[in-house]
């Protein structure tokens, strides 16, 4: 099997700081299944841009952030950065420079996802094998229709739509979920959310490309499953395997810090969405003349 580089990305705002913790109390645990032929590298940004948190009305300052931040990466490998000037302005803006870097394969992870720590590992192991353009994803507990269904954990295919967010059980049982067996499916069709503790070959979002035009904050993940679904029709060969036997869903209990109400954030997501949004068909076209 070909050893191949990996970097795990994730953007963070001041309000997912309690939700990143969390996280990366799950990350130390998944690196402790690493080895010395695994080479995976974090890059976490924490975007502390000044005109999305409006600091000067904030009772917490950056140095809060900063502190809280700087303690949670001992003796794992990272590329850090933290952002202070309105350079940075979203997740889908820290994708597009992510897959610029000089790494095989990127994890894209969002702040509120829930993950077994042997998840990390089987993803590798089912990446070293595959070379070309591919996806790797969990599989998840029933989802909010049936576009998810080829992603859905064998265990939940008979339970109703929204489960995943409507049970405890699933919330629960994710840190903990027995794994009695897992197979790596291939999906007749490319599906994910981008966030998702999702693997991707760098060579599928090369050739697909995460638009200029979405800005920092967009639909990368329609875009994405679009185009490559169009291009696996015209012969490209793109493979999506779902891991079916390992589940991860979101944190949808505690979204809200604690110091909810001492930080003034500055929302833009809607905006940005909306506009990234209107330019997704022009982007779709000029995608459709490149191949």
């Amino acid at each position: 099997m070909a050893k191949k580089s990996t970097l795990i990305c994730i953007h963070v705002m001041p309000s997912e700081l309690e939700m990143f913790e969390q996280l990366m109390i799950q990350f130390h645990k998944a690196f402790r299944h690493l080895n010395e032929t695994d080479d995976v590298t974090l890059k976490v940004s924490l975007n502390l841009n000044p005109k999305l948190t409006n600091w000067e009305e904030s009772e917490l300052n950056q140095s809060f952030f900063l502190s809280r931040f700087a303690v949670l990466f001992n003796g794992l490998k990272n590329i850090n950065e933290v952002i202070l000037n309105d350079s940075l302005w979203g997740t889908t803006q820290q994708k597009r420079d992510s897959i610029k870097l000089n790494y095989d394969q990127f994890i894209f992870c969002d702040t509120d996802i829930l993950f077994h720590e042997h998840l990390l590992r089987h993803q590798l192991d089912v990446s070293y094998q595959l070379d070309g353009m591919y996806l790797i994803s969990p599989s998840l507990p029933k989802w909010w229709d049936d576009s998810w269904d080829i992603l859905c954990h064998s265990d939940y295919l008979d339970k109703p739509y929204g489960y995943a967010t409507d049970s405890d059980e699933v919330f629960n049982n994710t840190f903990t979920q027995e794994i009695k067996q897992i197979t790596a499916k291939q999906m007749p069709f490319v599906k994910f959310g981008c966030g998702m503790h999702t693997l991707y070959s760098k060579s599928f979002w090369e050739f697909v490309g995460i638009p200029e035009e979405f800005g920092g904050y967009g639909p990368e993940d329609t875009f994405g499953m679009t185009a490559a679904n169009l291009a696996k029709d015209k012969g490209y060969k793109i493979d999506q395997y779902v891991l079916d036997g390992i589940y991860i869903t979101e944190n949808y209990k505690k979204r809200n810090p604690s110091f909810y109400d001492k930080l003034v954030t500055i929302n833009k997501k809607d905006e940005f969405y909306s506009k990234a949004e209107s330019k997704g068909a022009d982007c779709l076209q000029s995608f459709i003349r490149k191949i």
